[in-house]
């Protein structure tokens, strides 16, 4: 069998491919000179300081540099040992920018143009050591990346993916990965970071920079963990000031478990279990933008015990945004509920620095009483997870608040509708006709600084339960725990009825009761319980055990 020739050496005549061979051996042979003449014929010494003086003038911000290493393979470029970026001293002492090894990605060809220019900057990690960015605003209010970034709107350079070179340099793509994000407010370094943070800028057309960056948010002064990871990426452009700089961002917070995530930003876990999904976009000027946020919760509940029923819950948020000096305004948030309407929280004004002055209210329209009570299910395994009243919640809550002192005041109207017939024989404490709860929201002026705690006094409200028994159930609730109140007249039997229908007034109620009667004999009550939330409810009666005489009934001859 005759054997078969390539296809190209069948059709090509063997002077040509003799020719291709030569050629390929040709600039084979040229590669190997360059990388043996070339490097001689650079002073690394002489690159070093024209490298740092160019990185220099392009952040506008004191650069050193250790030492500078060439390498030709796999691609031509250097390493630049311990590079330091200085801060402005406006800015305090500690480096901009640090990093043991950098890894500078030469365009070859702009060295025959007697030009430095880089095609990729990478920080990277380096025996352990990673790199770090601070960003500090001092106490004037002013950002230490201001002048960077006007520095390089300034600068006259080329898009970074420019396949050719023309009379400018074009933009390196700058890259770090492992690398740590500190915030600093003045010459206090805050607790909050960005570590394992991997980073991207590059300059996508002659007036747009493109950002990305990825990062696991951490706190150092909390052991937080399985904190979730931050993403953030867009685009910012060229402009005249640092407020008038137009940017697109887009930012997302996801697979944050909920006690580390209030680890992380309260300093202690707050005692909720789920998880945490946060999306945010960013569009405007730096100066005045617009900010819509999204928040989704799944599997909410407390961290004591698992309920029946966990919670799903969103919100929808949105804000004008002024990032130089970290406020908001106009913020509002809308909580969906399972009725027509949701809860609505807005503020005129938020300092994102001092949150605790701001002042707002709080809507709440036509609430369900079971999605209310869902709420409530996550704090206690005594509500019976069949319980589903039919009702509604409305109110007002204003949050007054300066300097100085903050307040609380406002109103909540819970009405319980009349349950629908049931075929089942169990007794049921719903009252024929609507009940009425009222309650007053109050915290008077205290220091923003102390620890203010919130009062709900639940106006007396009457409970009919039968044709000749009505009681009034009066208390109070704040942070610590609760006190109610229960007078009037009814048998055992409707009181016991009663705590079933209101759990939390089911421990401890029946052994505080008179009980020599027979439990359908009525008789009058007067019964205190109080509890604190880490604690047993205790109740006591102050009422003798003295039946009442039943009125007599007949008809008039």
């Amino acid at each position: 069998m005759t054997e078969h020739t390539s296809d190209i050496e069948y059709d090509l005549p063997p002077r040509s491919v003799a020719r291709r061979r030569l050629v390929f051996a040709a600039v084979a042979l040229l590669v190997v000179l360059v990388l043996v003449v070339t490097p001689p014929l650079l002073n690394v010494n002489r690159l070093r300081h024209r490298i740092a003086t160019s990185m220099s003038e392009s952040l506008g911000r004191p650069v050193h540099l250790d030492s500078v290493t060439l390498h030709l393979l796999p691609m031509p470029g250097f390493t630049l040992n311990n590079l330091v970026v200085s801060e402005d001293p406006a800015f305090g002492s500690e480096p901009v920018i640090r990093a043991n090894q950098v890894e500078a990605r030469l365009r070859f060809s702009s060295l025959w143009r007697r030009q430095v220019e880089f095609s990729t900057i990478r920080f990277i990690e380096s025996d352990g050591n990673h790199p770090s960015l601070n960003i500090v605003r001092n106490a004037q209010g002013r950002w230490n990346l201001e002048d960077i970034l006007m520095q390089a709107a300034h600068a006259n350079t080329a898009p970074t993916a420019q396949r050719k070179a023309g009379s400018v340099p074009r933009f390196p793509y700058i890259e770090a990965t492992s690398a740590r994000v500190n915030i600093k407010l003045g010459e206090e370094k805050m607790p909050f970071s960005l570590t394992d943070t991997d980073f991207a800028l590059w300059l996508s057309s002659p007036q747009q920079w493109s950002v990305r960056l990825q990062g696991t948010p951490a706190r150092t002064d909390t052991n937080a963990s399985d904190t979730g990871e931050m993403r953030l990426e867009g685009t910012l452009e060229r402009a005249a000031r640092f407020a008038d700089v137009p940017l697109k961002l887009t930012a997302s917070w996801a697979h944050a478990q909920m006690g580390e995530a209030s680890l992380l930003i309260a300093g202690h876990d707050a005692g909720w279990r789920g998880t945490m999904e946060m999306g945010a976009t960013l569009t405007g000027r730096l100066g005045a933008a617009n900010l819509t946020t999204d928040v989704h919760l799944t599997d909410l509940r407390r961290a004591d015990f698992v309920p029946a029923k966990q919670l799903d819950v969103s919100a929808h948020c949105t804000a004008q945004a002024e990032v130089v000096t970290i406020t908001l305004m106009q913020a509002t948030c809308t909580l969906p509920t399972s009725g027509p309407q949701p809860i609505v929280l807005t503020s005129p004004l938020i300092d994102l620095q001092r949150p605790d002055e701001a002042a707002g209210s709080l809507e709440i329209n036509a609430v369900p009483l079971a999605w209310a009570l869902d709420w409530a299910k996550l704090f206690s395994q005594r509500i019976s997870p069949e319980l589903q009243p039919d009702g509604r919640i409305d109110g007002q809550i204003q949050r007054v608040a300066g300097q100085s002192s903050t307040s609380l005041l406002g109103n909540l109207r819970a009405t319980l509708l009349p349950a629908a017939p049931s075929n089942s024989s169990a007794r049921t404490i719903v009252p024929p006709a609507p009940t009425v709860f009222n309650g007053q929201v109050a915290l008077p002026a205290v220091s923003v600084r102390g620890n203010p705690s919130a009062n709900l006094q639940l106006q007396p409200t009457v409970l009919r339960l039968g044709t000749a028994s009505q009681v009034t159930l009066s208390g109070d609730v704040d942070p610590a725990g609760y006190v109610l109140h229960l007078s009037g007249n009814a048998s055992l039997a409707q009181v016991k009825t009663l705590a079933g229908f209101l759990p939390p007034l089911g421990d401890g109620l029946e052994e505080a009761l008179p009980g020599k009667a027979a439990p359908e004999t009525l008789r009058e009550l007067s019964v205190s319980c109080s509890r604190l939330w880490d604690g047993m409810q205790k109740c006591v009666s102050t009422a003798a055990d003295v039946p009442l005489k039943k009125k007599r009934s007949g008809k008039r001859r």
